[in-house]
């Protein structure tokens, strides 16, 4: 025991930390955090590659993605119907002409014709009315934009936190491979000299075999999520583009009575469901004002062979068989439903909010407890395993399982980064707002 503590004692003091060196990115210093958490190495950028912060992404996609430009113009789509609806009706001109015959003697006989014009007079409530409807529907339109906008921005902040945790893995499963690599020469030189098993060395050739697996697999999970970003912004994104940001590494805060009442506030997707009642109320009053009688204004001119008459007249239409009762009941139906479904998408927005704050909060303390000592604790037993494999304390099945479980801890807390920041974008959305520079509170 005493010989044991020695050791440990020899690794702190240095004795492994060069053998080490390659693996932590260090030289023997107390790390600040995780080693494998340091900035990936900055890709080869070929002759036209680009680096991109997210702000200028997002700003790519708003101005470029072909979602974003059809939803925009459908709503031009619906401000034209605007127009539709102030228009006013057109007058109707009719015309008649034939030949007049003679049945008795002394009567006139010849070409005659009669001109008609007959104008609409709408009723100016059914006409406001109908331009209310129009109205409400651009304004469902523009939310459909901040809708669009708002599930865009949270998608593509969510695979640009996923690239940025797939180069921290391509990092780290390198420097497992160069590292394993290193642990397999020392075990062959041992093996050769006599001083270790056959086995060690089969078992160290098999960790580099599952390294190199890994190593290969990260950089695949790297190319699928660029794939995923460049189809996420769906613009002109070179495939050699580069990630230029640093904030991953910071811990997002968010408050939580901000973030709530946003979300019930400015979600465009609840919005959008009280502007749909506003709709169907107003569409109830169309429906109504269409029942009352239509008045139209006629002028008219009848030429014979002999005589001129001018008329005027009034054109009449009353409701007296259809009394749109059907389109009164479905107009109410369908403020039933638009109402129903809004307190729906209240309900399930504040269900989604909760869960989402909690997978927040858990991110938040999974990521303190890694960087507050787990990881740290799981380094120093991987230097006290060495040093004592070294000295023949312990044997190499105990020293890779100590780096095992450091590389599950290392890799646990990229991925707790990555839910974190996944978590806050998902919060954002729900919010339809950007609070990266809030608090975590509640």
């Amino acid at each position: 025991m005493t010989r044991l503590f020695a050791i440990a004692a020899l690794a702190a003091a240095g004795w492994v930390a060069p053998a080490y060196a390659q693996f932590t990115g260090s030289t023997g210093a107390p790390l600040q955090s995780s080693p494998a958490l340091t900035p990936p190495p900055e890709p080869q950028a070929g002759p036209g590659s680009q680096r991109y912060t997210l702000d200028e992404l997002i700003e790519l996609a708003e101005r470029e993605h072909p979602g974003l430009q059809a939803v925009r113009a459908q709503s031009l789509a619906a401000r034209a119907g605007v127009t539709t609806a102030r228009a006013y009706p057109n007058p109707e001109f009719d015309y008649l002409g034939g030949n007049y015959r003679a049945r008795e003697a002394g009567a006139a006989a010849g070409y005659g014709s009669t001109f008609s014009v007959t104008q609409r007079i709408e009723n100016p409530a059914l006409r406001g009315a109908r331009v209310e409807v129009a109205n409400a529907g651009v304004l469902g339109a523009e939310i459909d934009i901040d809708g669009t906008r708002n599930e865009l921005v949270a998608r593509i902040k969510s695979q640009y936190f996923d690239v940025l945790r797939r180069e921290e893995e391509v990092t780290a499963a390198a420097e497992d491979l160069a590292l394993t690599e290193q642990i397999r020469a020392r075990v062959r030189v041992r093996t050769s000299s006599g001083e270790g098993a056959r086995f060690d060395l089969l078992r160290a050739d098999t960790e580099v075999g599952m390294a190199q697996k890994e190593a290969a697999r990260a950089k695949a999970r790297l190319a699928q999520g660029r794939a995923l970003l460049r189809s996420a912004v769906a613009a002109r994104l070179p495939e050699s583009f580069a990630l230029a940001d640093e904030f991953y590494r910071r811990l997002p805060g968010a408050n939580y009575g901000s973030l709530r009442d946003s979300v019930l506030a400015s979600n465009p997707g609840l919005r959008r469901a009280l502007a749909e009642t506003t709709r169907a109320e107003k569409q109830l009053d169309v429906e109504k004002q269409s029942v009352l009688p239509s008045v139209g204004l006629q002028l008219s001119q009848e030429r014979q062979p002999d005589t001129i008459a001018n008329k005027f007249g009034i054109v009449l239409a009353i409701p007296l068989w259809d009394r749109r009762r059907g389109q009164i009941d479905q107009a109410q139906a369908q403020i039933l439903r638009a109402r129903g479904e809004a307190e729906l998408k209240r309900v399930e927005l504040a269900q989604g909010f909760e869960a989402a704050w909690q997978q927040y909060q858990a991110a938040y303390q999974s990521v303190q407890a890694l960087e507050g000592g787990i990881l740290e604790d799981a380094r120093r037993v991987v230097e006290i395993a060495e040093a004592a494999y070294r000295y023949g304390e312990r044997g190499i099945l105990e020293y890779l399982d100590a780096r095992r479980q450091y590389r599950a801890a290392r890799n646990e807390l990229i991925a707790a980064r990555f839910d974190l920041h996944a978590a806050k974008a998902e919060l954002e959305r729900l919010a339809a707002a950007d609070f990266r520079e809030t608090r975590m509170e509640k």
